[in-house]
């Protein structure tokens, strides 16, 4: 059957592995223009330069067009976008999303991480994801290679493959059908993926999850609708931020707003976004930024 690709914006996320290394510093590794440290204590805010140290609870806060990249020393690396808020916390590995978007690499074998964004909490396992706070208090995780699962308090979870993402309501008790993103439009516009000195060391596993995709789409088996999520201004469900984009770290690009239809679709209980494909199928929607 034939799958067609969606585009949108960036995410993630309790149960971690046992004896997970805990995340509560990093050390930057670049910063790109207006990125400040700022204390917890005494909330003065200072330019961040390389090889400063972030610890829990102090805050990253970033500028327009900017961004930095933070590594630990379990070497899980924490790449925040523009106009982003983030934090850790001071045992675990729970990141502190309060606006923007973050890429986050954990190792094979470290562990994933909890985010807490907007009083919403979900956790997450993978390797390499995007995680994009939403302005209406949810947030958004895209997988960028292998596999994850992302896991609300409530015991509801999600299994993602490379190339596909989920929205987290703000309610922080749902999440949406899973939708298969155009992998190859969203690494080519992403600055957390392209924006910085070093590849990240999943660049290959990320090249390859993107040639597969592409196989697929010149094969037929899938097809690029150009409908992005982020146009769903007018959704019954807006709760879930489908609106939502940092305009800092994606390009944009102006695609044709949801139908109600199409959008109920999104939320359907089942895995898919069978309003796009064939039927039975499931929705490949291109990711509009």
């Amino acid at each position: 059957m034939k799958k067609k690709l969606l585009w949108t914006a960036a995410v993630i996320g309790l149960a971690l592995p046992l004896g997970a290394a805990p995340l509560t510093e990093s050390t930057f590794t670049e910063v790109v223009k207006d990125v400040k440290i700022v204390a917890n204590v005494s909330k003065s805010a200072t330019p961040a330069q390389p090889n400063d140290l972030l610890k829990a609870p102090d805050r990253v806060r970033t500028g327009p067009a900017s961004r930095a990249e933070l590594t630990a020393p379990d070497h899980t690396i924490t790449r925040v976008g523009a106009n982003t808020v983030f934090s850790y916390a001071d045992s675990g590995r729970t990141l502190n999303l309060e606006k923007g978007s973050l890429l986050f690499h954990a190792p094979k074998g470290i562990g994933g991480g909890t985010i807490k964004s907007g009083g919403v909490v979900a956790a997450v396992l993978g390797t390499t994801l995007i995680v994009s706070a939403t302005t209406d208090g949810g947030f958004k995780v895209i997988l960028l290679e292998g596999s994850g699962k992302v896991t609300l308090p409530n015991g509801k979870s999600v299994t993602l493959k490379a190339g596909q993402m989920v929205f987290v309501a703000p309610n922080g008790t749902e999440l949406s059908a899973v939708l298969d993103i155009n992998l190859d439009k969203l690494v080519a516009g992403s600055l957390l993926v392209n924006g910085f000195t070093n590849a990240l060391p999943s660049q290959p596993l990320i090249r390859s999850a993107i040639a597969r995709q592409n196989n697929l789409l010149a094969s037929g088996g899938a097809v690029d609708t150009g409908i992005s999520a982020n146009n769903a201004t007018n959704a019954p469900s807006l709760a879930l931020g489908l609106n939502s984009l940092d305009h800092g770290t994606y390009q944009n690009a102006a695609h044709p707003p949801l139908s109600a239809q199409k959008l109920a679709n999104f939320f359907n209980p089942q895995p898919a976004v069978a309003v796009f494909g064939a039927p039975g199928g499931r929705g490949f929607i291109p990711l509009g930024f």
